[in-house]
């Protein structure tokens, strides 16, 4: 694959040059594959508690999120070291093959177990796919073209929030809720033909060696620890379990960091650089961003007797303003991006604060402009971010780089997750909960969300300090 040249950043980019020739048919492989990830999340979001209330287990509830964003995990820092084994075409086309299983097997699953099971299976796959995303954005386009690439990327998000809640609501109305995960599973059949014909391959060394097992599994079962909270009884096994997560982590970024085929780029943690506060920053958005998420259609349907399709909606309006935001800023200059992180990190704070204060009484007008303001929030420091990280790693490590923003977003879409789930297991959330102990503990889950985002406003501060060197 051809990298970029420096050449070819000195111009402006225009929109029509990512839509023509070599750039065009990137353009459409990588955001056919986008678009079957994003529908897939506003669906599993919309018709999830449809799907507990047909299998029961609502102790696993967050575990259909966290489990499949640690597939996503081991999907996308896997990519890169099979890539090079096997090639850029087989990867992403098989990656796409796996997410087609995990789909078929869920609209197959029998109890929530199976169906957390085959939710991992889809993250392994979907998280290869949305990788080599942006490990092509970051080594096919040049500079000039990340911004509009990466805005086509949102306005997809876009459209999946969309499609996505309008599959999910029309299959979970009836209680056929199945037949969502077999009509997604069609277009990434869809999406593996197109990737095995389009994109460029190489046969690879066909080693395996530098895939990095052992960072994965610890990485793993640090989620799966803070998974497992929401299934003990005890505050102190909660707290244990909490402990041990976060030393399974810090042991795999510390090898990672110490390793030759080093799976994020050097600095990654270290908050006071423009390459690590940017990091800091797409991993503490995702915990809020999935403590959001994760809760919002159940709290809707149960304590507002909002319908699943109309909840799935009410959730898409922070895509669809985050889609907006980024579109509306695809030529924004790197002198603006501290700015427009500021302003992203506000606006989550804001929206922070305001779900957490109507998702009891609402009014639901109230909720649906707090999800909008938190998509804008988004939609303003998601490019920033992911410019700003690209642009600080050595030309080396480019490539990884891009590649690594959505692990790392998927760590902490995990952790937010599991964490979620911890806190409202704590707070007293089981089946058959009254409405005033779902109140309870949805109250907590958002209360402890405004403290993430404090975190990640605090994240900028570095980015200010340092704006000069990084311009």
């Amino acid at each position: 694959m051809t990298p970029a040249s420096d050449e070819e950043d000195q111009a402006a980019g225009q929109w029509s040059e990512i839509f023509v020739g070599r750039y065009g048919i990137y353009t459409l492989v990588l955001n056919l594959g986008m678009t079957v990830f994003a529908i897939n999340q506003f669906v599993v979001a919309t018709i999830m508690p449809t799907v507990v209330a047909d299998l029961g287990g609502l102790d696993y509830y967050t575990w259909a999120f966290s489990l499949f964003a640690v597939g996503s995990i081991v999907g996308a820092a896997s990519v890169g070291p099979l890539s090079d084994a096997f090639g850029m075409r087989r990867v992403y086309a098989g990656a796409g093959l796996v997410f087609a299983i995990g789909l078929a097997g869920t609209a197959l699953a029998w109890d929530m177990p199976s169906v957390v099971g085959f939710r991992l299976v889809q993250g392994i796959g979907g998280g290869g796919v949305a990788s080599l995303a942006y490990g092509l954005v970051a080594v096919v386009y040049p500079q000039r073209l990340r911004g509009r690439v990466f805005g086509l990327v949102s306005g997809i998000w876009g459209f999946g929030t969309v499609s996505g809640p309008a599959l999910g609501g029309f299959f979970a109305a009836p209680g056929l809720w199945r037949g969502a995960f077999w009509t997604m599973m069609v277009f990434a059949i869809i999406f593996v033909v197109l990737a095995w014909r389009y994109v460029e391959g190489r046969r690879g060394h066909g080693r395996l060696s530098d895939l990095p097992f052992w960072r994965l599994s610890l990485l793993a079962l640090s989620v799966l620890m803070m998974s497992a909270t929401s299934l003990v009884d005890l505050n102190w096994q909660r707290l244990l379990l909490l402990v041990v997560a976060l030393g399974f982590a810090a042991i795999a970024f510390h090898r990672d960091a110490r390793s030759i085929h080093n799976m994020f780029p050097r600095g990654i943690t270290a908050v006071a650089s423009q390459l690590g506060a940017g990091y800091w920053i797409l991993f503490l958005v995702s915990i809020v961003l999935t403590f959001v998420n994760t809760y919002t259609t159940f709290y809707l349907q149960v304590l507002h007797g909002i319908a699943p399709l109309t909840a799935g909606y009410l959730l898409a309006i922070q895509s669809m303003m985050w889609t907006v935001a980024a579109l509306g800023l695809t030529g924004a200059t790197r002198k603006m991006e501290p700015y427009l992180l500021a302003a992203g990190l506000i606006c989550l704070l804001v929206s922070a604060v305001a779900i957490a204060l109507t998702l009891e009484n609402g009014p639901v007008l109230a909720i649906a402009i707090a999800m909008g303001i938190n998509g804008t929030g988004m939609g303003l420091l998601n490019i920033p971010a992911m410019q700003r990280v690209i642009a600080a790693a050595s030309e080396s490590e480019k490539q990884l780089a891009g590649t690594s923003v959505q692990t790392v977003r998927n760590i902490g879409i995990a952790f937010g997750a599991a964490a979620s789930g911890m806190i409202a297991a704590m707070a007293g959330l089981v089946d058959g909960s009254s409405r005033e102990a779902i109140i309870f503990a949805m109250q907590w889950v958002y209360i402890v969300n405004i403290g993430f985002a404090v975190l990640a406003l605090l994240m900028v501060i570095p980015i200010f300090l340092n704006r000069e060197s990084a311009a």
